[in-house]
C-alpha cells in the first residue's frame, strides 16, 4: 500500500511539472462574449470567457471550451464506440462548445503575448508576439459596470474599430482578448461591425492556492500570419485543410461542402 501511495505521489508530481504551472490566480473576471466564426454566420454565438489575473501574468479563455475538452477526454477514456463519440461532438456544436482560443500575457516572459487556438477539435496551434501597444483615444462618455465607474476609449486596432469601457478603480493594465493599455481594467469592449463583444458580468477574488498553467509542448508553433492563413483556408475548404493537417493530403472535395470567409478579430495583412 505504501508503495502504491509513493507511486501515485510521483505520478502527480510528474503531471504538475508537465503542465508547467505558471502563476497564482488573484482575481477572476467573467465576461459574456459574442463572436462569429465566419462572415456568413447570421447571428453571433454566445460564450462565457474568463480573465484570470495572476501575480505576474494573465490568462484569457473560454470556460465552456475548457469544460468541452474535459468532457471530450472523459468520453475518449470511457468508450470505444465511435458513434457515441460522434454524437458527443454533434451535441457540443456552436456556442455549446465555446470559443477555442486562449490569450496568455507576460508568458513565457515579460512583454510577450502567447496566443493558442484549436482547429477541428484536435489540432493545437500557438504563436507569440510582443504585447500589442494599442493607441487609444480617451473620449467623452461614462457608465457603470458591476458597480464600477467606467470611462470610454476608442481605437483602430488591426482592421477593427474597438470601443472599450475601463475602470480606474481596478488599476490593472489588462482586458478581454488582446486588449489592454488603458489606465484601468477593461470591463466591456465591442467593435463597430457587431461581430465581437465582451462585457463583464462578475469579478471575484480567488484563493491563493489556485493556479493556471501553460505547456508549450501541446501546441505546434506558427507565426501570426501563417495562423491567419490557416484559419482562412480552413473555413474556405474544411475537408482538404483537415486532410492536410492529418497528413492525408488533398482529395476531391465533397459536393455538399460549403465555403465560408473567416471572421477574424485582427488582421496581420
Amino acid at each position: 500500500m505504501k508503495t502504491i501511495f509513493i507511486l501515485l505521489f510521483c505520478l502527480a508530481a510528474i503531471s504538475v511539472q508537465a503542465q508547467e504551472v505558471v502563476d497564482t490566480v488573484t482575481l477572476r473576471i467573467q465576461y459574456r462574449a459574442f463572436y462569429k466564426h465566419t462572415q456568413e454566420q447570421k447571428e453571433p454565438f454566445e460564450d462565457i470567457n474568463l480573465l484570470d489575473l495572476g501575480k505576474n501574468s494573465s490568462r484569457f479563455y473560454s470556460q465552456r471550451f475548457e469544460h468541452f475538452l474535459y468532457l471530450r477526454d472523459s468520453v475518449e477514456r470511457t468508450t470505444q464506440d465511435p458513434m457515441q463519440k460522434l454524437q458527443f461532438l454533434a451535441n457540443m456544436y456552436g456556442s455549446n462548445k465555446g470559443r477555442e482560443y486562449e490569450v496568455y500575457k507576460q508568458i513565457p516572459e515579460k512583454g510577450v503575448l502567447t496566443y493558442t487556438d484549436v482547429l477541428h477539435n484536435d489540432f493545437f496551434f500557438r504563436y507569440q508576439e510582443k504585447i500589442p501597444s494599442i493607441s487609444w483615444d480617451l473620449v467623452e462618455g461614462d457608465t457603470i459596470i458591476l458597480g464600477y465607474p467606467c470611462f470610454k476609449a476608442v481605437t483602430n486596432f488591426r482592421g477593427r474599430i474597438w470601443t472599450a469601457w475601463y475602470s480606474i478603480d481596478l488599476p490593472f493594465d489588462n482586458g478581454p482578448w488582446k486588449l489592454g493599455g488603458l489606465p484601468g481594467l477593461i470591463l466591456a469592449a465591442s467593435e463597430n461591425r457587431n461581430e465581437f463583444s465582451f462585457v463583464a458580468i462578475g469579478i471575484e477574488q480567488r484563493p491563493q492556492t489556485e493556479t493556471f498553467s501553460y505547456s508549450a509542448k501541446r501546441y505546434e508553433q506558427l507565426t501570426p500570419i501563417k495562423f491567419q492563413h490557416l484559419l482562412q483556408d480552413y473555413w474556405k475548404d474544411q475537408w482538404n485543410t483537415t486532410n492536410r493537417l492529418q497528413g492525408i493530403g488533398y482529395s476531391e472535395t465533397p459536393n455538399a461542402q460549403r465555403t465560408f470567409n473567416a471572421c477574424l478579430m485582427d488582421y496581420y495583412e
